[in-house]
Parts: structure tokens; C-alpha cells; sequence
């Protein structure tokens, strides 16, 4: 009877031990399942883990970059709205000056006129003056606020020697776009405009005459201006827009390599779960059996002494 026991024991702890066993994988794929990471603390994987970091690091320093790009645009935006608005009031104080410097209209006429012109004159330096972006002033580097250069940070400063930055977009010009009336050469009216018999044609003449003696008139001269300072902010733009395409795809095959190392797999976590929980039940099944063996023994002995 001690040999019959023996094996009793035995069996209920081999069984024992693979019920634990069955219990660790089952919680395992369990702990998987809910939290969506094949890191557990039944399997640390400590060295995948440390890959699946360092790439979480670099996604949330191109998610960083990215919304950086994006405020980068913004600004662009932002001025390029201030330009377009700008570029329409020249063109509408061109037609009033030619339409003025012509001998078809009086002189109280031609003030008429020229009221419309002072009023965009003054509208173009309140644009100028007024169109920033969180507080840095975009057409007008004569304001103190404007800063000696504006950088945009796309991604972890990287370089390929000492002095350059690759990830660095630098803007130095700055302080050289000064969109305001005086920066683009327009002269005001407001001197012509107090005169009761009106505004001479030989006045409306010295408007049209521009500096610059390569252009037909002042405001082609002006509008000559904003187109260079609309290139420079274009040219950052586009520069901008191909670094967020970048972005981007980075993005996307780095969330996807992670993926691959740190995401569960359902499919097979769930097989795996199905799988322990009818090892358990049949484990537990078993272990009830062995143990239903081992008192049949011990009533087969008391019978026998009784």
C-alpha cells in the first residue's frame, strides 16, 4: 500500500505542478490580451523592450517635429495672408493713381479719388504693423519685437560637421521684410487731400514715378517688393511641406516596426489562452480523479481493519 501511495503523491504533484504551469501561461495571455503589450511579468522580454523604447522615443520626437511643422506653416499662412492682402491694394491704388493722372477728370474729381488711396495707404500699414504670429511680427522688421532670425526645429538636431544643423530651418532675413507704405516706397496724400480746389494732375503724376527707374510706375516697383518677400516665405513653405511628407512616412514605418516587436498577437494569444484554459480543465479534472483513487485506497484499508 505504501507503493500505491507513493504514486499518488507523485501523480497529484506532477499535476499540481502542471496546473501552476497551465495557471502562469493562462494569466499570461490574459495580462496580454487586456493590456494590447507583449511585455508581461510572466515575459519581460527585456531586450525587446528596450528596442520597442527606443522606438517609442523616436516616434514622440517626430510627433514633436510634426507639430512643430505644422506652427511653422501657420506662420507662413499667416503672412502670406497679410501679403495677399497687400499685393489687392496695390493694384486697386495703381488703378485710382493712373485713373487720377489723366486730364479726362477735374481736380475736385481726382480728390475724390485720391480719398479712396489715402484710406488703403493707411490700411496697408495697419496690416503690416498688426499681422503676427504669438506675438512675432511677420511684415514689419523694423518692430523691435521681430527677432534677428526665426528657427524651425524638424526633427533631432543632426549634423554632418560642426557648424551645420540639418534638422534646422533658419530664416535671417527677417528683419529685412518691412511691408509697410514706407517700406514699399508709397507716398501718402493726406497733404493733397486738405486743399478745397482739389488734387492737381501734376500731383497724381509724382505718385506713379517710382525710384527704381527698371519699373513702369511706384506701385510696380511695390508690388516687385512683395513678391520677393512672398518667395522667401514660399520657399520655407515648400521647404516645409516636402519635411511634413517626411514626417509623416517616418512615422508610419517606425509605429509599424514597434508594433511588430511590443503589439500582441490576438490571433495567437487568444488560440494560446484556449488553449491553457482546457489544459487547466483537464488538469484539475485529473488531479480530482487522483485524489478520488487515493480514497478509495484508504477506504479499501479501513474496511479491511475494521
Amino acid at each position: 500500500m505504501s507503493v500505491i501511495g507513493d504514486r499518488s503523491s507523485s501523480s497529484s504533484t506532477q499535476l499540481l505542478n502542471d496546473l501552476e504551469r497551465h495557471s502562469r501561461a493562462n494569466a499570461d495571455s490574459l495580462s496580454k490580451l487586456s493590456s494590447g503589450q507583449v511585455f508581461t511579468a510572466q515575459d519581460p522580454r527585456p531586450t525587446e523592450r528596450a528596442i520597442a523604447e527606443g522606438l517609442e522615443f523616436k516616434l514622440r520626437s517626430l510627433s514633436s517635429a510634426k507639430q512643430n511643422i505644422n506652427d511653422g506653416v501657420s506662420l507662413l499662412q499667416t503672412a502670406e495672408g497679410g501679403f495677399n492682402e497687400i499685393s489687392n491694394m496695390l493694384i486697386r491704388m495703381k488703378e485710382i493713381n493712373v485713373a487720377g493722372a489723366s486730364s479726362t477728370i477735374s481736380d475736385r474729381e481726382r480728390k475724390f479719388l485720391f480719398i479712396e488711396y489715402q484710406a488703403l495707404h493707411k490700411e496697408i500699414d495697419r496690416i503690416a504693423e498688426s499681422t503676427e504670429y504669438n506675438g512675432i511680427p511677420l511684415l514689419n522688421g523694423k518692430d523691435e519685437r521681430t527677432p534677428e532670425r526665426m528657427i524651425l526645429r524638424l526633427g533631432d538636431p543632426t549634423s554632418s560637421d560642426e557648424k551645420l544643423n540639418l534638422n534646422e530651418l533658419r530664416f535671417e532675413k527677417l528683419k529685412d521684410i518691412v511691408a509697410t507704405t514706407i517700406g514699399l516706397g508709397l507716398k501718402p496724400v493726406t497733404d493733397l487731400l486738405g486743399d478745397d480746389a482739389g488734387v492737381a494732375i501734376s500731383d497724381a503724376i509724382d505718385l506713379l514715378v517710382p525710384d527704381d527707374n527698371r519699373f513702369g510706375t511706384i506701385y510696380d516697383q511695390a508690388l516687385d517688393q512683395v513678391a520677393n518677400f512672398r518667395a522667401e516665405f514660399g520657399a520655407m513653405q515648400s521647404r516645409l511641406d516636402r519635411a511634413k511628407d517626411y514626417n509623416d512616412v517616418a512615422f508610419e514605418n517606425i509605429s509599424a516596426a514597434k508594433s511588430k516587436i511590443a503589439d500582441t498577437d490576438y490571433a495567437h494569444e487568444v488560440s494560446k489562452l484556449t488553449q491553457t484554459s482546457m489544459l487547466m480543465q483537464t488538469a484539475t479534472a485529473l488531479l480530482t480523479q487522483n485524489n478520488l483513487a487515493a480514497r478509495l485506497g484508504v477506504n479499501l484499508i479501513n474496511s479491511l481493519l475494521n
